[in-house]
């Protein structure tokens, strides 16, 4: 009996199995494992999920661990390999099997190819039935199969049906027995499934037939019934196998999917929304059986009534005695539901309260039950509603509440479109007045680039009329021939590769007139939001006299900064009711803030001099109290600690509310301030070199020329005391000795004024120099003392020097400068020879050069610009002033004076001049380095102290 069992099993026309409670398969029947090509071990387990496509993989696990905790049936779809490798969709059913508990002791599922039906052989006619043994065998195994199974008798009789065959049509086997063939299909589907049913008994060919089986309750299903022969080893019949599968839901998805396709193409053709309508309601009562009739009624959101739209097979009496009622809280199903936003469902309106004002109208038509739904629009906006009507008391199934979903999903589909028609011929009308009134012109293309539309403003500014451009190519009629080619290139590239490189921005390009003259335009493009090929619409303006002024504008801020840069100046405004504060960018810099910085008086608090806080305070207290002009100045302490002087002067200004507003310039100072002090110390320097200069040099002759009146001076006082110390007295001696200490203080008195002679003003002189005769002058001075200091002196002086133009005597106190700073230099060194080079050559640049090379001490290389800064020195004796006086005189010459340290022991210094050709600079003289005034040499003779 088990091998018999098992032949019905693997017989059936799908692939059967079985698993645990937790999901892992321990059964799989003959044609599973020879589909799959995998044996039974391979495929237990976890191991059938092998077979499964990858990419339905995922889902179909998720599915199947939900189904096993849910514990219900269910069904799922995936693409199974086949033996040769080719994946093909399946279904799979699932059904579990429990204890008298109700606890899951197995699941059986079974798995239907649904890319297409197999078929099977055999014929021959033998009757035969199942020991009851077999009989409880396949009730154990086909009972929880989640599909219909009937076993028959070669004859036709009936032999065995599984559990879901009994419960469907609510009868016992001996039942169905007893009942005449297919007396449970709808009588339209009868003759087709007796005329299959004889034809297969005749020939013993399977056979295939849809038809509508009646449920226990009524209740018509569709079924795929599909039978098929088992036959023994000899080619007989011993049985027939019955397959029904419910596919209802399918053929009710099948009629509503043809349903919705109908009604979509209603709408995409512009059928009339009465008609759509109307199609729709026809279309749910022949969907659903328990339907009666159906309607929709529009909203008016105006006056929040509704009025029927469509209603083909509701009773006119009805739809005429509640049209253009108020919805409300309890206003029948369909204004309630539009009230509340949500289905009404009346199962009976003989009791539903809010049928109260409507109950005796609708139980006279026959309506006794009404389900309602508002339709929504995309925004969730109440459209109005569908009803389904019932002559009996009812409520929807979940085939029903599928259709109503879908319907009102249409519904709302062709309302909207409706709506949407009807606004876009108000848009249209209102487009057309806006295009005509409108200043800006305005031209629409299509994707060929031809122009559509050409509004009036269009027409005055380009000189066409709109007939004659409409149709015309837009880049041969408003673009310059120079930029045709690249208008065409972009929309050939917006529309290739949809790049938006000026949709929707404002561009400013050049435009041509139908007179052929060009002129700036601002034009803005922006695509036109409709289906199909793209289309643009751009709107010009004539930017002429914009641009115009936007130049003159431009060139005044040009100037302004420009202008402002060159004298450092910087301009704000500071409304100061507000503390509004505008900067130019200049003052920006000044300030040294980012440019666009937020201004606070707070944050340019922070750059002001710690000394100067005080004045800055109260000159604003001052600027808010008063309101009228100020002018004052003070320093910054910027971040790296150096410091800014500023000029500012600010004009106040009231407005009509009341408010002053200041209009001011701040000029940076720093380089005057900064030139001043160096000038007054310049002269504070150069007076002191002066002195100590003059008063060196002349040391000798000053004692010389003082001390001879003086040593007459205390010889006549001793002489005078003498005489007056005598007995008596020599009044006449001491009288004599009195008027000679008084001429020879005469006599110290005119020294002291010849000295001050010396101090007169004197302007150096330009003339022509020749360099190596000037320092052969000089070495010929300084030579006795460099042989007493031991120095070896070496000339290598050049041959072909050119002159120079400079006063002699400077340049000659240069030369001597360097040469004793060399001999000092060398005074400390007694471990190699004291040399001492003095070097002319040409420079570069039309120059020429002398060098002072010595082989002293040498200096830091990193001080050696200190080495020129006026009282600055290296010698314990030095006063600092040698080096700078000459650089002065030097650059005074348009020449410079450098330092660098030997390869060896010792220094080098050299100046270079220009040529004699070389004239200097406008509005400069070679007396850029003189002694001072005679005032200054005043005032320098009063402050010494001798």
């Amino acid at each position: 009996m088990e091998n018999e069992l098992s032949r019905v099993v693997d017989a059936l026309p799908g692939l059967v199995w079985t698993a645990f409670p937790d999901g892992e398969i321990d059964f799989l029947n003959h044609r599973w494992c020879e589909y799959t090509g995998l044996s039974v071990d391979e495929g237990s387990g976890q191991g059938w999920l092998t077979a499964i496509h990858p990419d339905d993989l995922p889902g179909l696990v998720e599915r199947w661990r939900s189904v096993l905790a849910s514990g219900e049936p269910r069904e799922m779809e995936a693409r199974l390999r086949r033996f040769d490798g080719e994946y093909r969709w399946f279904l799979f059913r699932t059904y579990p099997l429990r204890d008298a508990s109700g606890q899951v002791v197995k699941w059986c599922g079974m798995n239907s190819e649904i890319n297409d039906r197999s078929g099977f052989e055999g014929i021959g006619h033998t009757r035969w039935r199942l020991s009851s043994s077999a009989r409880e065998d396949f009730r154990s195994i086909v009972d929880d199969l989640p599909t219909f199974v009937t076993l028959m008798t070669p004859d036709g009789e009936l032999e065995l049906a599984n559990r879901q065959v009994l419960e469907y049509f609510g009868a016992t086997l001996e039942e169905l027995r007893a009942r005449p063939s297919a007396s449970t299909v709808h009588p339209d589907d009868r003759p087709d499934v007796l005329a299959a049913w004889r034809e297969s008994l005749e020939n013993g060919q399977p056979y295939e037939v849809a038809g509508r089986q009646r449920r226990a309750d009524g209740v018509y299903r569709w079924f795929h019934m599909r039978a098929f022969p088992l036959r023994d080893t000899d080619g007989r019949i011993l049985l027939w196998c019955l397959l029904q599968t419910d596919v209802d839901d399918r053929k009710r998805a099948e009629a509503l999917l043809a349903s919705e396709k109908r009604l979509l193409e209603m709408i995409a053709t512009g059928a009339s929304l009465s008609a759509t309508l109307t199609e729709l309601c026809v279309s749910v009562e022949t969907l659903c059986a328990n339907c009666t009739c159906c309607s929709i009624l529009l909203l008016n959101p105006d006056t929040k009534r509704l009025w029927h739209a469509a209603s083909p097979n509701v009773p006119k009496a009805y739809t005429e005695s509640i049209d253009g009622f108020a919805i409300g809280p309890d206003v029948s199903s369909c204004g309630t539901a539009a009230y509340v936003v949500k289905q009404v469902i009346a199962s009976d309106i003989a009791s539903d309260p809010r049928w109260a004002e409507f109950r005796a109208v609708a139980l006279a038509n026959g309506l006794r039950a009404c389900w309602s739904t508002p339709i929504l629009s995309q925004q969730n906006v109440v459209l109005g509603t569908f009803a389904m009507f019932s002559g009996k008391p009812s409520s929807p199934t979940r085939e029903d509440q599928e259709v109503i979903a879908q319907i009102t999903h249409l519904a709302s589909i062709a309302i909207e479109r409706a709506q949407n028609d009807a606004a876009l011929k108000q848009s249209e009308a209102r487009k057309a007045a806006i295009l005509d009134s409108a200043l800006d012109c305005v031209v629409t293309i299509d994707h060929e680039g031809c122009i559509t539309e050409f509004n009036p403003a269009a027409e005055r500014t380009f000189g066409y009329r709109r007939e004659e451009v409409v149709g015309q190519q837009l880049a041969d009629v408003i673009i310059p021939p120079a930029l045709r080619q690249e208008h065409r290139r972009g929309l050939a590239r917006y529309l290739a590769t949809g790049e938006e490189r000026v949709l929707g921005r404002r561009i400013e390009m050049t435009a041509v007139r139908a007179d052929g003259s060009e002129f700036p335009v601002e034009l803005a493009i922006t695509r036109i939001p409709l289906d199909g090929p793209p289309s643009f619409t751009g709107y010009l303006r004539d930017i002429t006299e914009r641009k115009r002024s936007e130049e003159e504008l431009r060139r005044g801020e040009a100037f302004l900064a420009e202008a402002q840069r060159l004298s450092s100046t910087g301009s704000f405004s500071w409304r100061v009711a507000t503390d509004d504060i505008t900067w130019s960018a200049q003052l920006y810099r000044i300030f040294g803030f980012d440019e666009g910085l937020p201004l606070t008086l707070e944050l340019i608090g922070t750059r002001v001099h710690s000394d100067d806080i005080p004045l800055f305070y109260e000159m604003i207290d001052r600027a808010r109290g008063v309101g009228t002009d100020f002018e004052y100045e003070h320093r910054l302490q910027m971040p790296d600690h150096s410091i800014k002087y500023l000029h500012m002067v600010a004009h106040g200004i009231r407005h009509q509310d009341g408010g002053v507003e200041y209009i001011g310039a701040v000029q940076d100072v720093t380089r005057r301030r900064l030139a001043e002090e160096a000038l007054g110390k310049a002269r504070s320097e150069l007076a002191h070199v002066a002195r100590v200069t003059t008063l060196g040099v002349l040391t000798a002759s000053i004692a010389h020329e003082v001390n001879q009146p003086l040593s007459g001076i205390v010889t006549n006082a001793s002489t005078c005391l003498r005489m007056l110390a005598a007995d008596p007295p020599n009044l006449e001696g001491a009288r004599e000795t009195a008027r000679r200490t008084i001429r020879d203080g005469h006599r110290a008195s005119e020294v002291i004024t010849r000295l001050r002679a010396l101090f007169g003003k004197k302007n150096a002189t330009a003339e022509v120099v020749d360099l190596n005769d000037a320092t052969r002058e000089v070495i010929a001075l300084s030579l006795s003392g460099l042989q007493k200091d031991r120095v070896i002196l070496r000339p290598e002086l050049a041959d072909d020097l050119p002159p120079v133009t400079g006063d002699r005597v400077q340049l000659q106190q240069v030369v001597l400068n360097l040469i004793l700073n060399a001999s000092d230099s060398m005074s400390g060194v007694d471990d190699r020879p004291r040399q001492l080079v003095i070097r002319t050559e040409r420079d570069e640049d039309d120059h020429v050069r002398l060098t002072v090379q010595d082989a002293g001490v040498g200096f830091d290389p990193q001080g050696v610009e200190r080495l020129f800064e006026a009282f600055y020195t290296t010698k314990s004796d030095g006063m600092g002033i040698g080096l700078s006086v000459s650089r002065s005189i030097i650059e005074s010459h348009h020449g410079r004076l450098w330092a660098a340290s030997n390869d060896g022991p010792g220094a080098a210094f050299s100046f270079s001049l220009p040529c004699r050709h070389g004239r200097l600079a406008d509005g400069q003289t070679l007396g850029a380095i003189r002694g001072p005034s005679v005032t200054d040499a005043e005032r320098v003779m009063r402050n010494v102290s001798w």
